[in-house]
């Protein structure tokens, strides 16, 4: 059998997959299909998660999904069953990638965020290869919808700008969106788009297996620049569809299959492969592993004959952290004591890599002896994305995938809207990631409602496999890191203060998220957090004489869910009250939404104390208000 052969039963088995679950995505198999099969059979050197060592592929275009799932099945990633079970109840394979799948690097299916996650991996790769010659190539698989979207080509332009050379995009450009031909949506030349963004440019027949396999070669010879090779194919190819947008979520029948089929010669079972297809995929396996176990040998010898870069390797692999405490006096922003946490931290957690988006004189989220990363120093641990919300945070997911870093990005909470796909993504895959987002209420800047954030806060809480952390001073900061690099494995939101405020007494039970910050005689409890927790206690100095009221600091309600019942109701004495400024939704299932001060509008543009003012956040407003649902 020839190459070609081999690669149209692939394509034929993924398109039998599609037909037999009833749905899928039919046109993008058949265009693709030649450049997955060149990849993975010439060049990709796969593995699963585990291998840190093996190259990255990421399928941005993740609706193409179920041709990627025909050669991993090939390859033994898992049994060729797993496909008659394909978009099907309690079946492995998703309509779109998962991580739980063998083989998966990314989970994709929102177009343009795979192409960013896989820009964080090659990132990544750079500091590993400069620190301890650990390197390897990032492929990724787009088609023309993933750079329609905004954080695709954001993303590009930082490949672009630090010079990634081992990032490798594979284009597949048919021309052809799910409503029709892309001329009614772009005129755009991506040859000189890609150009301009400091890519070299390869075209290439993307249905000849040789020129896929010349057009790769070339890529990876790259030395200064990430290459885009952009293959020209027809979506829908060999079907009696080709060249429509009607191919693109074809299911197609067993009877237009078997007229594929004829069309190809293949000669396959159903939902499996020839018995000689099965064997050269099997020997292609064999070589595959033999070459990684090579790259693994390779670097273990290096580390061996290299003992301070060994030892240096084991201490960046680790990332646990021993708690302390900062004895600070004065008042201070949790932005400002964020930055004194952080980069106290850095000192012996070295695998922490901080993206900004041109905000961290603002945000104060940078470690101020890390050093600035470039195309020319890849060990700088501060590294700029610019004005590019929306891309920075997939990028710092795809750090994460990467494994072995810990990202951390920052920007104003009222623009966390702009990352909410990469946050969303980051809950799913349960990626270690701090998205670290300041000026975290209405009262924190006068700049008027468009930086003023009110549901953002709720937004964040209610995404599942997510903690929210919302501190009040800068031993609540520390608290949050040690969840983020001891607990859990899973992403944090960190929203800090721009104002100041007043440091807390030290309080062994602050590691449970939710502790008992001043206690009282009476049955009646405040819950608050950030700035806030100032105002509830200048709230229990108002009632005193005639209430001796509990105040409960809540730096993460998902911390204080995590709490076993008992010890979570111990916190929770008489009537309930609370004081945030957001609109509290979670609040909800703790008390009535009368015992609830908070945010119910946009705001208005004024200094601190005359919004509390206009909002009635004030002392004096909410005690009148307690007394008076008290009687």
């Amino acid at each position: 059998m020839i190459d070609s052969d081999i690669s149209n039963e692939l394509k034929v088995l993924a398109l039998e997959a599609i037909s037999n679950a009833g749905s899928g995505h039919s046109g993008s198999v058949m265009s693709a299909g030649d450049i997955l099969f060149t990849l993975y059979t010439r060049h990709l050197i796969s593995g699963t998660r585990n291998e840190n060592l093996r190259d990255r592929f990421v399928l941005s275009n993740g609706h193409a999904c179920a041709g990627l799932y025909s050669i991993l099945a090939s390859l033994n990633y898992f049994p060729i069953e797993e496909l008659k079970h394909f978009r099907q109840y309690g079946g492995l394979l998703t309509g779109h990638p998962e991580l739980n799948i063998p083989g998966i690097d990314c989970a994709t299916g929102p177009l343009g965020q795979g192409v960013a996650n896989a820009v964080g991996m090659a990132i990544a790769e750079t500091v590993m290869d400069v620190r301890f010659r650990a390197s390897h190539y990032t492929y990724c698989m787009v088609g023309d919808g993933c750079l329609e979207e905004g954080v695709g080509l954001e993303a590009l332009s930082i490949a672009g700008l630090y010079k990634l050379n081992k990032f490798i995009l594979l284009y597949d450009k048919n021309d052809v969106t799910l409503d029709g031909k892309l001329n009614k949506s772009s005129i755009d030349n991506m040859k000189l788009k890609f150009k301009s963004m400091g890519f070299n440019v390869i075209e290439c027949d993307g249905h000849n297996i040789e020129k896929i396999d010349r057009a790769i070669d070339k890529a990876k010879s790259s030395k200064d620049k990430p290459t885009v090779i952009i293959f020209k194919t027809i979506i829908g190819k060999d079907t009696a569809l080709a060249g429509s947008n009607l191919s693109h979520g074809k299911a197609f029948s067993k009877v237009e299959i078997e007229e594929i089929k004829k069309k190809l010669n293949v000669q396959k079972p159903f939902l499996d492969l020839s018995v000689e297809t099965k064997n050269y995929l099997a020997l292609v396996r064999k070589f595959n592993d033999e070459k990684l176990n090579i790259r693994k040998n390779n670097f273990e010898n290096f580390l061996k004959n290299n003992k301070d870069i060994e030892k240096n390797y084991k201490n960046f692999t680790k990332n646990t952290l021993k708690l302390k405490n900062f004895n600070k006096k004065e008042k201070i922003s949790t932005r400002v004591a964020n930055n004194l946490v952080l980069n106290e931290i850095s000192k012996n957690v070295e695998n922490l890599l901080v993206l900004s988006a041109d905000l961290s004189s603002s945000t104060k989220v940078k470690i101020n002896d890390g050093g600035e990363y470039s195309a020319t120093n890849r060990l700088g641990k501060n590294i700029a994305v610019g004005i590019r919300e929306h891309a920075m945070g997939a990028i710092a997911n795809g750090i994460a995938l990467h494994g072995e870093f810990v990202p951390i990005c920052s920007t104003f909470l009222t623009f966390s809207n702009y990352m909410m796909p990469a946050i969303r993504m980051a809950s799913i895959m349960k990626l270690r990631v701090l998205f670290t987002f300041t000026h975290s209420s209405i009262f924190d800047t006068p700049d008027g409602v468009t930086h003023l954030p009110v549901e953002q806060l709720d937004q964040l809480r209610l995404i599942p496999n997510m903690i929210v952390s919302r501190p009040a001073d800068i031993n609540e900061c520390a608290v949050c890191y040690n969840w983020l690099l001891n607990e859990e494995n899973k992403p944090m939101c960190l929203v800090l203060s721009r104002g100041n405020l007043p440091p807390l007494d030290i309080n062994e039970n602050m590691i449970d998220g939710v502790y008992l910050l001043k206690q009282g005689k009476d049955k009646i409890t405040i819950l608050s957090s950030g700035s806030e927790i100032q105002i509830s206690l200048d709230v229990a100095d108002a009632l005193k004489g005639k209430y001796d009221v509990n105040i409960v600091s809540v730096i993460s309600i998902e911390k204080f869910e995590q709490m076993e019942k008992a010890k979570r109701n111990k916190l929770l004495k008489g009537e309930i009250f609370v004081i945030e400024s957001s609109p509290c939704v979670k609040y909800l299932k703790y008390t009535s939404e009368n015992h609830i001060f908070n945010v119910r509008d946009f705001g208005v543009t004024g200094d601190e104390t005359s919004l509390k003012n206009h909002f009635g956040f004030t002392a004096e407003n909410i005690s009148k208000k307690i007394l008076k649902i008290l009687k």
